[in-house]
């Protein structure tokens, strides 16, 4: 007889740096940028890709997903039970992170990225607060590295009074102003 395939649920966990507010939550970003109608529990929106567990390491299956402010988020796209791919976590301004290794998809499967540097490839993730890791900001024009064109970028916005949803307010804040230089700076510094 012809079998169903299982449902398969991927629990995510992930704090973005400049949105950390502290105590587990980050700002609510879309409200704050102007974005109206959002639970205060909404953080923002970022891509969950599945990407073949070796070499080219091709996109399975995306999903764009809105990240809880507790950071929390549910891929909703397709991976067959059994199965190990990359997780792949995009977002507008922060620097593009893959799980360390191929995670294997079960029914339901969690992966939190907050726990370890260790939990992404390349140990790609600061340590914000003791032992509470997160996704670096500043990667705002997506060019592989955060570098001084991402700063070029937030001294636009800052020139121009940028309000509303942009990937230059780093802090998200809803304003493009000097808040959103020193984290920018710090990662600048720190070659990421």
């Amino acid at each position: 007889g012809f079998q169903q395939p299982y449902k398969m649920t991927l629990n995510l966990k992930a704090f973005i740096q400049g949105y950390y507010k502290g105590g587990g939550l980050m700002e609510n970003v879309l409200f704050t940028q102007g974005v109206i109608n959002v639970p205060n529990t909404q953080c923002d929106t970022i891509q969950i890709e599945l990407r073949q567990n070796s070499a080219p390491y091709s996109l399975v299956s995306s999903s764009n997903q809105v990240i809880n402010t507790n950071g929390t988020v549910t891929f909703s796209g397709s991976g067959n039970i059994g199965q190990s791919y990359y997780i792949v976590i995009k977002h507008r301004n922060a620097l593009e992170t893959w799980s360390a290794n191929p995670i294997t998809i079960s029914e339901i499967t969690n992966y939190d990225f907050t726990l370890a540097a260790n939990k992404t490839y390349g140990n790609n993730l600061l340590e914000i607060m003791l032992g509470v890791f997160a996704f670096y900001s500043g990667y705002i024009n997506q060019d592989v590295s955060i570098d001084l064109l991402d700063l070029g970028d937030i001294e636009t916005g800052i020139n121009t009074f940028e309000f509303g949803y942009f990937a230059t307010d780093i802090n998200g804040d809803g304003n493009v102003d000097l808040l959103d230089s020193p984290i920018l700076e710090e990662n600048l510094s720190n070659f990421v």
